[in-house]
């Protein structure tokens, strides 16, 4: 790979990030609940008053101490390209979450539509850090670490990963914030509609292979 190549590649993941993180912001400022994977940190915000990004990055390094745990002596120096990659992302979050505030709505049918829209958005940004193939982040790897350690199917690990995280959120919420925060509708809206934005996007997505030995 040239590093031309690289470059290209690491431009697209920083993009896919940013994308990503878009998604999140609509589909939190929608009002109807958070997505799966940023259930917890959403709660623990919350709770401690701070920033859903900052939430997000302090989740992510604890996964990432996961993995080292789990792997051993398999877990690689490449494995630590997630941390960077989870910083950008969790500044990303805070920016998402800034720009698509004023979209907020108190009318349901907008807040469906923007819903909907920030699936589709995070679908695209999932894609695109797919087809970049520079690195995961540690939601992501700690599924694969558990799937290549246990020897079971990525996508069961996945599933149970993310109603784990939505469990523990429904946990905190009711213990700390006496009641279900951030776990309404659109955490279920999105859990089945963002894996079908990936494979309706992907085909045009993929379309940047090219670009990228260009």
């Amino acid at each position: 790979m040239t590093n031309k190549e690289k470059l290209k590649r690491c431009g697209t993941f920083g993009v896919a990030l940013f994308v990503c993180a878009l998604g999140i912001g609509l589909i939190t400022n929608a009002n109807l609940g958070t997505s799966p994977i940023t259930s917890l940190p959403y709660v623990g915000s919350r709770i401690l008053g701070l920033s859903l990004g900052t939430l997000t990055f302090a989740l992510n390094v604890l996964l990432l101490l996961w993995q080292k745990l789990l792997l051993g002596r398999e877990f690689r120096a490449a494995h630590l390209f997630q941390l960077p990659a989870v910083f950008a992302f969790s500044v990303f979050i805070d920016a998402g979450m800034a720009l698509t505030a004023e979209l907020t709505s108190e009318n349901y049918l907008s807040q469906m539509v923007m819903c909907v829209a920030g699936c589709a958005v995070l679908g695209l940004g999932i894609s695109m850090e797919i087809v970049s193939n520079v690195t995961v982040l540690p939601g992501e790897g700690i599924v694969i670490a558990i799937a290549y350690r246990f020897k079971k199917i990525f996508g069961r690990i996945k599933v149970l990963f993310d109603v784990s995280l939505v469990a523990l959120s429904i946990a905190l919420s009711f213990v700390f914030l006496s009641g279900l925060v951030g776990i309404r509708e659109g955490t279920v809206i999105s859990a089945l509609l963002v894996g079908n934005f990936v494979r309706l996007t992907s085909p045009a997505v993929r379309k940047l292979d090219g670009w990228f030995a260009a």
